[in-house]
């Protein structure tokens, strides 16, 4: 989705430090645009998702069409934007949109009978049925093609191809469904294709959370969020980019979306990284790694998370819980990077971006942090998770109105419903796809097939296996979104992680993590891209400097198969020992990466170093009392020459203005 400058405002319009539309096309400027065909779609389908919640009466199946229709209605009739409005090319998009939402409205209309009367594999496909279904496929392919790029459509397409000509190749590849009339049955009227579990939980959780992150924004949450951040780390060295780190993973808490962290935290904190010091690649590596990571931090963590619940079969406040301690570790490895740059170059506080005092901006706008505290509290209870978001929206509106600074009017909310809805497509439509190849996976056996493939090529290693899974997942979030990439990766490889005796939980962790980080590794980095459009940098710098600063959280995950107590799985010591694993691999890689331990540090150190990183991986003990040793002897010698250099009146970098004061 493209952006669009935000809008001026008057009269109830949120003002400009609302992030509530500074990624979004559709722009409500006036009440009169809500004559406009794409707004009244956008807004009908916020208002079917409310629906969905106090009416529990409409079926699931109806829910997962209309959820698919309306994200293909809205995704075709904004390709058409760019046109003039009345033209043909604006009205023809329209009809597409239209057209499109044909088949969801068949199935919304039939639920009951598809769902209670007719037998799935028995009953035979009406002719209506073929062309509406054919027609869903065309759409999603298309609309998923031109949102979402081309790597999600081709690798779903490939799929397809699998399921048609599986019968008539060799050996274990071969399987036994086929034809036109199974795939439709399939894919098309039944809850085990197209409106399967990634819809469904698309439908079910993941719109109410961007619905509330749609409403906090309108309220002036994320700029509080901003500034908290800014108060908190501005007087550290470095410190608008560890504001950038503490931001995004805040916000990144309740919108879920890496490019959106980018494109609503990072127009604030790439230039003022850029003031203090930092050059611009780097600034924008910080702000798409933190922006990365945001999706890692409880409570919503992304739509992949939703999923990686449905799959477990386990509440979903089982997955927040687990997710604490990474999420802190994450950031705290991010953080340490930024700090040994900035310690590096030499980069000093400056007053002129220190903001302001934390006590003045929670006695501004501190009063909505009730609704984020309310959100958290209901989805650890075990609350619905869909209630949760929207009593959380409730609580927001009523928070903000109790202050004039806070107080938006009836269009503001609207907006935001509108907004909502736009950002939802980028969910929805990667889930409709990921349904396709998660059937046609289930009913031919693949994923079986490709477990059995992935321990023969590990020989029965855990640790070589790991590594394939996690080069897979990388491979598999190239150009796609999170959701969908971990996804795949869930059907194709957490099966065989599990089959050699991993716990379930650490496994999905495993693979969601690398899903995850799969946004700033390259050559295709979404969130590094986005990130360099807003700093000017080059786009493959930025992606491999972002790269550069995650590495270090590459250690999370395979510590937790290791200490599955960092998830809060086993015993108090095993957490702790995972803990103490993590902690000192991750510093003692980003010393390596960064070349810098209270000095410069050497190529021999810096190896030194990496190794000590990698020791911390061991499970027994024994590794980690050396890891520790070799660690402390490391520290040492660093100590010692840097007060060797004092000494001997040098320094390892001249200190440097970090801004013109003000």
């Amino acid at each position: 989705m493209s952006s669009e400058a935000p809008h001026s405002g008057g009269g109830d319009m949120p003002p400009r430090d609302s992030q509530a539309t500074e990624s979004s096309r559709l722009v409500l400027r006036r009440w009169s645009d809500l004559g406009q065909p794409v707004m009244l779609i956008a807004l009908a389908w916020t208002v079917a998702q409310i629906a969905f919640v106090l009416q529990p009466s409409i079926d699931t199946l109806t829910q997962r069409a209309l959820h698919v229709g309306f994200a293909l209605a809205l995704a075709f009739a904004m390709f058409g934007l760019a046109a003039p409005a009345l033209s043909p090319r604006r009205l023809g998009w329209l009809l597409v949109g239209l057209v499109a939402f044909a088949p969801a409205a068949y199935i919304a209309f039939n639920a009951a009978y598809l769902m209670e009367v007719r037998v799935q594999g028995l009953d035979a496909v009406e002719p209506a049925e073929y062309v509406l279904g054919l027609l869903l496929l065309v759409a999603l392919f298309e609309a998923g093609r031109r949102v979402l790029g081309l790597g999600l459509a081709l690798f779903a397409a490939l799929f397809v191809v699998y399921f048609f000509v599986g019968p008539f190749l060799p050996g274990d590849l071969a399987h036994r469904y086929s034809g036109l009339e199974r795939f439709i049955d399939i894919e098309f009227l039944s809850l085990h294709g197209i409106f399967g579990v990634p819809v469904g939980v698309s439908v079910s959780t993941v719109f109410y959370f961007i619905l509330f992150a749609a409403v906090y924004d309108v309220y002036g949450g994320g700029k509080m969020i901003i500034d908290i951040a800014f108060a908190i780390t501005g007087r550290a060295t470095g410190g608008p980019a560890k504001a950038s780190v503490v931001a995004s993973g805040l916000l990144g808490s309740v919108s879920g979306s890496a490019v959106a962290n980018v494109m609503s935290t990072g127009i604030f904190t790439i230039p003022l990284m850029k003031r203090v010091g930092y050059s611009p690649r780097f600034a924008g590596a910080v702000e798409a790694a933190a922006s990365t990571g945001g999706q890692l931090v409880p409570p919503v963590m992304g739509a992949a998370a939703f999923i990686m619940a449905d799959f477990l079969q386990v509440p979903y406040q089982t997955i927040v819980l687990a997710a604490i301690l990474p999420s802190v570790v994450y950031f705290l490895a991010l953080l340490l990077m930024v700090d040994l740059k900035a310690r590096c170059e030499g980069l000093q506080p400056s007053d002129a971006l220190m903001g302001e005092r934390i006590g003045t901006v929670l006695a501004a706008r501190g009063h909505l942090l009730l609704p984020l505290a309310w959100l958290i509290y209901r989805v650890v209870a075990g609350h619905p998770v869909e209630n949760a978001a929207l009593e959380a929206c409730a609580a927001t509106i009523a928070v903000g109105s109790l202050r004039s600074g806070t107080r938006r009017g009836l269009m503001g909310i609207v907006e935001a419903m509108i907004v909502s809805a736009e950002r939802t497509i980028s969910v929805a439509l990667p889930c409709a796809v990921a349904g396709i190849v998660v059937a046609v996976i289930a009913f031919t056996g693949l994923g079986t097939k490709f477990t059995g493939l992935m321990i023969w090529l590990a020989g029965g290693s855990l640790p070589v296996l790991l590594g394939l899974t996690m080069l897979a997942s990388l491979v598999l979030g190239t150009g796609m979104p999170t959701t969908s990439a971990y996804i795949m990766a869930a059907v194709l490889l957490a099966p065989a992680l599990i089959a050699v005796g991993t716990e379930p939980l650490a496994a999905h962790f495993f693979i969601f993590y690398f899903a995850i980080l799969s946004m700033v590794t390259p050559p295709v980095a979404l969130a590094a891209y986005a990130a360099a459009s807003v700093s000017r940098a080059s786009p493959a710098a930025t992606g491999w400097s972002a790269f550069m600063l995650c590495v270090p959280g590459f250690l999370i995950p395979f510590t937790a198969i290791v200490h599955p107590g960092l998830l809060l799985l086993g015993d108090l010591q095993d957490t702790a020992w995972g803990l103490l694993s993590v902690l000192l691999g991750f510093s003692a890689i980003s010393f390596a990466l960064i070349g810098w331990l209270l000095r410069p540090m050497g190529a021999g150190w810096r190896v030194y170093f990496t190794l000590v990183g990698l020791l911390s991986l061991l499970p027994d003990a024994g590794s980690t009392a050396a890891c520790v040793v070799l660690f402390g002897v490391g520290i040492g010698n660093q100590w010692l020459g840097a007060r060797r250099d004092r000494a001997a009146g040098t320094t390892a970098a001249e200190p440097r203005p970090s801004a013109r004061r003000t």
